[in-house]
């Protein structure tokens, strides 16, 4: 498998890379390990942050989704990624810090951030659905408003989770 992939990345062009480009490669993978390690999470609540809300399910599913492959496969993939470049390997020091230096806050302000961001969106979403629900003589808003109450609440364990996770 690996013989196939080096036989396909071979080239007919002499191709003259860039003299920082194992650094700029490096850089990049560093940042991708880190948001495989805990970034994870910031996928799952940005997901269900839009569920809760009904803005768009498919794209909700979608980042939810890509949260769990994240989590699953991401160290391994990026590990084979810089193995095939030749860069070195990518640690947990090496992406922690070019992780603070690429976006400026660690994992745990971002996530805190977002933890904060989705008690609100519950909040609320919880709030209207309520609202929705007592209006008297309209069923269609009933049935709104039961739908946004349920999506706040099945947001509402992944919100504990993250409150927890951020001492983990």
């Amino acid at each position: 498998m690996l013989s196939l992939v080096l036989l396909l990345l071979q080239s007919p062009f002499d191709l003259q890379l860039p003299d920082a480009w194992f650094s700029t490669v490096y850089d990049i993978l560093n940042v991708f390990f880190a948001l495989a390690i805990r970034g994870y999470i910031i996928f799952v609540l940005i997901g269900m942050m839009v569920y809760a809300t009904g803005l768009s399910d498919g794209l909700a599913k979608i980042l939810v989704g890509f949260g769990v492959v994240l989590y699953f496969g991401g160290p391994f993939i990026l590990n084979l990624f810089g193995q095939l470049s030749g860069v070195e390997t990518i640690t947990i020091e090496s992406a922690t810090t070019t992780w603070l230096s690429v976006v400026g806050m660690t994992d745990t302000e971002l996530i805190s951030l977002l933890v904060w961001l989705g008690d609100a969106v519950a909040a609320i979403c919880i709030l209207v659905g309520a609202i929705l629900y007592f209006t008297p003589n309209a069923n269609d808003l009933t049935g709104r408003g039961k739908s946004l109450m349920v999506r706040a609440l099945m947001l509402a364990p992944v919100l504990a989770f993250a409150h927890v996770s951020i001492w983990l």
